[in-house]
């Protein structure tokens, strides 16, 4: 193994010994970081992705499907998310003089403008307004056509109102591809960093994860399914009372629950499910369903469909089109627009910089 693939691997285990790992949901900063980039992580819902044939905005997600094929690539993304909060990002990918291919984006969350109360609860006429800001450069390479390894360089920063903060974190994953079998697996240690300026006097800890997928597409049916189990620092994923770690609370009601969560509902909670249905080269349509969402969100005694996903996306020979659709509750669902460009789309000559 080349040495720079031992110090790879080095340098996961270096960081990851730094990071804290009893994480749970709601707790630490810049919580966007967990948003999907784009249609069809969404539409697969929202897990780590790995595929023998990745799309380009997958790259986002994951470094280390970073290829080639990605020069020259714009693009867009944009959903109009909870109450009015706007999101989106822009990728590109960059070819540099030695050949090789970076992906570079830049993610964004506006939230919108919110009127300012005074202390006493009063209106003071004012306004202001609050947003998450991630710039993202990722790198990858490959050993033997078969380990691709890699990594995204983040810069994040955060404004509300007054309050600023500032952040650098990385990701760093790894992935198997075996072509013979149409298969693919991985593993990512995600959001490893720091928060160099807190919001206000207390340093918080970046949403770290790591998590393992499995994808592969049947040899004679045009379906492709992925498996990703997610969270594997915090076993225990389930809402619960801070002075009671073994009792979990009605999210409607705020009462206890009088059933505890058991070693099925607390496994089960990690993973996610998707599949992805083949119909021509040019065309594919994607389903997900996301186990932990489908805990959080599901309102009891009101039915719904949280944590499923759906979507499609439409390759031309010049642009490619997404859409997903990620239901939130009985109250409503998001949605996911992405549009991707080719070199030919926007004429430009792939050339060394």
């Amino acid at each position: 193994m080349r040495k720079n693939t031992i110090f790879f691997l080095f340098t996961i285990f270096l960081f990851v010994a730094k990071t804290t790992f009893a994480q749970t949901g709601g707790k630490g900063v810049f919580r966007f970081l967990n948003l999907p980039n784009a249609s069809k992580t969404a539409a697969l819902g929202n897990a780590f992705p790995v595929s023998n044939q990745p799309d380009f905005t997958q790259a986002f997600q994951n470094p280390s499907l970073i290829n080639d094929d990605a020069a020259g690539v714009l693009a867009l993304n944009y959903s109009n998310y909870i109450s009015d909060i706007n999101f989106g990002s822009i990728q590109y990918g960059l070819k540099l003089k030695n050949t090789t291919v970076i992906s570079t984006g830049l993610m964004f969350v506006n939230y919108g403008d919110f009127e300012e109360i005074d202390a006493s609860g009063n209106a003071t006429g004012n306004t202001f307004s609050a947003g998450d800001y991630l710039l993202n450069i990722g790198y990858a390479k490959n050993w033997k056509q078969k380990i691709y390894y890699g990594a995204n360089a983040k810069i994040i920063y955060g404004a509300y109102d007054i309050y600023r903060s500032f952040a650098l974190a990385t990701d760093l994953a790894i992935t198997y591809k075996d072509s013979a079998s149409n298969m693919a697996t991985g593993i990512i240690f995600k959001n490893i960093g720091y928060q160099i300026k807190p919001f206000d006097q207390k340093r918080e800890s970046l949403p770290f994860e790591i998590a393992l997928s499995f994808s592969q597409k049947l040899k004679y049916a045009p379906f492709r399914y992925h498996i990703s189990y997610t969270n594997l620092q915090n076993f225990n994923l389930s809402y619960q009372d801070p002075n009671n770690e073994d009792e979990e609370l009605d999210l409607l009601t705020g009462e206890p629950i009088k059933d505890k969560v058991g070693f099925a509902s607390r496994f089960s909670r990690h993973f996610i499910f998707g599949a992805e249905l083949l119909l021509s080269p040019s065309f594919n349509i994607q389903a997900g369903y996301n186990l932990q969402k489908n805990k959080e969100l599901n309102l009891s005694g009101t039915g719904g469909l949280a944590g499923f996903s759906f979507g499609f996306m439409l390759k031309l020979k010049k642009l490619s089109i997404g859409y997903a659709n990620a239901r939130l509750n009985a109250a409503g669902s998001n949605n996911y627009f992405s549009v991707q460009l080719q070199p030919s789309f926007l004429k430009l000559k792939i050339n060394k910089i």
